[in-house]
């Protein structure tokens, strides 16, 4: 009796790396929901993760190559001399291999991984979260030690094999379609969700508020912003935009950062010291998930002067834990969060800190924001969208049938 075929998940982003992890999380949690017999195997790339699944349905397994074997991988399906010789005399392919020996014969990436360069006889799919790398060179993030090269490599070669690609809005759909040449009939749109820990939040625990404030020594009157410490995260305009506030004596204003470092969160540390407000800014570091929606619970906005995306996962959040929303206006951004949000020119910090003023002063407008984002949500279909997700595997099913006994 031939063994059941399954679905593979592979993710290799790090916890700490914020919303390719949380998407992670909530198509778990939306397979857990919706899934109708459909056998997935998640494969983690680091044994870091420290995944804990629910669901006893889902396996999980470890791989990852090393550089020797990745570059063998890569020959396999690149080189054209490797190509013509790799069946006779030149090293098997171990990611395959290991694919085979579970039965997972279709592969999901949860983000643009490398490893679907390594696939030559397996078919995949794959979530697109945006298309930066071809827009914003501005940023080191971006352009440094070849990570353009890095990120344009695994597009080029891999969207165009991919069965079917997953994005979140139709503006990166469109802009995946323009720059790689992919039909937009394979490429789907699946919105953002709240996070996990946001989703599940249903009421204050009084005791353990009390200790996430004393924990993260939380002011009780303060702007919050989720993001990676990156230049293209936007926290020094934000902190001009705080400056302009502070001098017009709003004493009681604080603000509150959290996120990963990886190199810029001294300098804007330092930067906050130059201007005097260093003593009313909290640099928080990674928050885990649990106290996540407490610092939404306890802050009085949400302020995303992000400079890519244009989608980001915070103002989804914001609508569920009734928080006002201050973000970007950028191209696209106005057909996804509509009239839920009060829109700014991220790269103007007096319009940034006219925006704050104005929530902070303005009841009505702070109750309308709070009111229209919370029916964007409830309007935002998450079972019709993720079913997107499970009809790629139905096609792809359907038409393997046709040759596969």
């Amino acid at each position: 009796m031939p063994k059941e075929r399954k679905v593979g998940i592979f993710i290799d982003s790090k916890k700490k790396s914020g919303g390719a992890y949380q998407e992670f999380l909530y198509t778990l949690k939306n397979i857990h929901k919706y899934n109708n017999g459909v056998k997935f195997v998640v494969i983690s790339a680091s044994k870091e993760l420290n995944i804990n699944l629910n669901d006893e349905s889902l396996e999980v397994k470890y791989f990852s190559l090393n550089a020797f074997e990745r570059y063998v991988s890569y020959l396999r399906n690149f080189s054209p001399l490797i190509r013509k010789i790799k069946r006779y005399i030149f090293f098997k392919n171990k990611f395959e291999n290991f694919l085979l020996n579970n039965n997972i014969d279709l592969v999901y990436f949860v983000g643009p991984s490398q490893y679907s360069l390594y696939l030559e006889d397996t078919n995949f799919f794959m979530n697109i979260p945006d298309i930066s790398h071809r827009e914003n060179f501005e940023f080191p993030e971006i352009v440094d030690s070849s990570e353009f090269r890095r990120k344009h490599d695994i597009f080029e070669k891999s969207l165009p094999r991919a069965l079917s690609i997953i994005t979140n809005c139709e503006i990166i759909k469109k802009r995946i379609s323009f720059f790689y040449r992919i039909l937009e009939e394979k490429i789907f749109i699946i919105n953002h969700q709240p996070s996990n820990s946001i989703t599940e939040f249903k009421k204050v625990d009084n005791t353990k508020q009390k200790e996430i404030r004393t924990k993260y020594n939380l002011p009780k009157n303060y702007i919050f912003y989720p993001a990676m410490y990156l230049p293209h995260k936007n926290h020094r305009t934000l902190l001009d935009s705080f400056k302009i506030l502070k001098d017009k004596n709003l004493a009681n204003l604080k603000m509150v950062f959290c996120g990963n470092d990886i190199g810029y969160l001294k300098n804007l540390k330092d930067y906050a010291k130059n201007l005097n407000i260093l003593s009313d800014i909290s640099f928080l570091n990674f928050v885990e998930d649990e106290h996540l929606p407490y610092l939404y619970y306890d802050c009085s906005v949400l302020l995303m002067p992000s400079l890519i995306g244009p989608t980001n996962i915070p103002p989804w959040e914001a609508f569920k834990m009734q928080k006002p929303v201050i973000y970007s206006s950028l191209p696209g951004i106005k057909d996804v969060l509509k009239d839920s949000v009060l829109y700014v020119d991220p790269m103007s910090k007096t319009n940034i800190a006219d925006a704050i003023e104005k929530i902070l002063n303005d009841e009505s407008l702070k109750k309308t924001l709070i009111d229209n984002g919370e029916k964007l949500l409830q309007e935002s279909d998450s079972e019709k969208s993720f079913l997107k997700f499970f009809k790629i595997i139905e096609n792809f099913r359907k038409y393997q049938s046709t040759w596969k006994f």
